[in-house]
């Protein structure tokens, strides 16, 4: 049986209501605060896009283009302090190419050199906004907070030398460390 279109376009303007009235119900008050807050200290700045960033650790190496694949220790808050993902809980660092990620946390690692230690603080437009990936506990207009430490970038001559002698027993090339499973979202998503 064939539902005539104007129902089918009905209950598609029925349920993108639903979807609205969610994301609208969060209240972001403490993420507004947050950033207030930030920003008044004198050890931040802001860059024209809005990301804020604290330097925790000065490193002397080169900084990441936007297609460089890198190597991090990072761990991702909300401004409660609730832990949403940490390269540091799975005792290994994570790689990913900086054009994978999220607007803010691709900008930060630019503006990095290798042994740097940043504090990023990425209002929710450099983030998710209010679409946050499913069940990762990153709410509608959340700030997220990443304290990153910029291993290192991995050139092409790194990646012929290591080969196969680079062998950990993962055989998932990688794909954790570049976003391609479900538990990195919330980094992962440009």
């Amino acid at each position: 049986m064939k539902l005539p279109r104007f129902l089918v376009i009905s209950a598609l303007l029925v349920l993108s209501a639903c979807i609205e009235d969610e994301t609208q119900d969060f209240d972001n008050a403490d993420d507004i605060a947050y950033l207030e807050d930030y920003a008044d200290r004198d050890d931040v700045t802001i860059t024209d896009s809005g990301l804020m960033y604290r330097v925790l650790e000065t490193g002397d190496g080169d900084s990441p283009e936007q297609s460089s694949e890198v190597r991090v220790h990072y761990t991702a808050t909300l401004v409660d302090g609730d832990v949403i993902d940490s390269s540091h809980d799975r005792d290994e660092p994570a790689r990913f190419f900086v054009n994978d990620l999220i607007t803010g946390f691709s900008e930060g690692l630019m503006l990095m050199q290798e042994g740097d230690i940043f504090e990023l603080v990425l209002p929710d437009f450099l983030a998710y906004g209010e679409f946050p990936p499913p069940g990762s506990g990153i709410h509608p207009g959340a700030t997220l907070i990443f304290e990153v430490e910029l291993i290192e970038i991995i050139t092409e001559e790194e990646e012929e030398e290591n080969g196969d002698d680079n062998d950990n027993g993962d055989d998932n090339n990688g794909d954790e460390e570049n976003g391609n499973n479900d538990n990195n979202d919330d980094h992962t998503e440009a």
